[in-house]
């Protein structure tokens, strides 16, 4: 008797059936489009990134620029400011200088000015010092007439005040003698009172 093994057979006829296919790495195909994504997402950000500081960069070194523009500028500015100061300084002591020098030039010549017009005939001076408001005069007269008149004459002046004759002595062409007093140039303002003059209700 024989026997067909079928369950054998139909073991191999399964076994030799076809296999459906599997498509692999489909996966592995997105992942690897989403990194391609990321990473060109990534260059252009770090593209956009380098641009925004290029042109910040830029803009900061442009105002840099201008800002060292205005400093030398302000400088320019400043440095002439500092040399119109100096001159104007300079002027003023200079105006200073002068007028100090004008009013202690129009001290003497209103002094001589004030004799002259108390100086009689037949007197002449020979020299004339001043120290403050003191002065001593020294000069020749032809007669003691002339002398007296001469002192009178500084007496009555309101430019002259505490008027003091000092010795005469005879020469063989008249007198020599000696005055001091004190010289107002402003007679409306009190003068300082002489070591020599005595306190009133002395």
């Amino acid at each position: 008797m024989i026997k067909i093994n079928l369950l054998a057979g139909t073991e191999k006829v399964k076994a030799r059936a076809p296999k459906t296919p599997k498509f692999e790495g489909v996966g592995s195909l997105g992942q690897n489009v989403l990194m391609a994504g990321v990473v060109i997402l990534a260059i252009m950000f770090i593209g956009w990134r380098w641009y925004s500081l290029e042109s910040e960069k830029r803009a900061l070194q442009a105002e840099i620029v201008k800002a060292q523009a205005e400093r030398e500028c302000l400088q320019a500015i400043i440095k002439k400011g500092e040399e119109y100061k100096a001159k104007k300084e300079l002027l003023e002591r200079k105006i200073n200088l002068i007028t100090q020098l004008k009013r202690n030039q129009s001290g003497p010549v209103h002094l001589l000015d004030e004799v002259s017009k108390q100086l009689p005939d037949f007197l002449w001076l020979d020299s004339m010092s001043e120290a403050g408001q003191s002065i001593t005069i020294q000069g020749k007269a032809t007669t003691y007439n002339a002398v007296s008149n001469f002192y009178n004459n500084l007496t009555g002046s309101r430019y002259f005040q505490n008027v003091v004759l000092g010795a005469i002595s005879a020469i063989p062409v008249g007198v020599t003698f000696s005055v001091t007093c004190q010289f107002l140039p402003h007679p409306d303002v009190p003068a300082e009172p002489s070591a020599d003059t005595p306190p009133a209700g002395g």
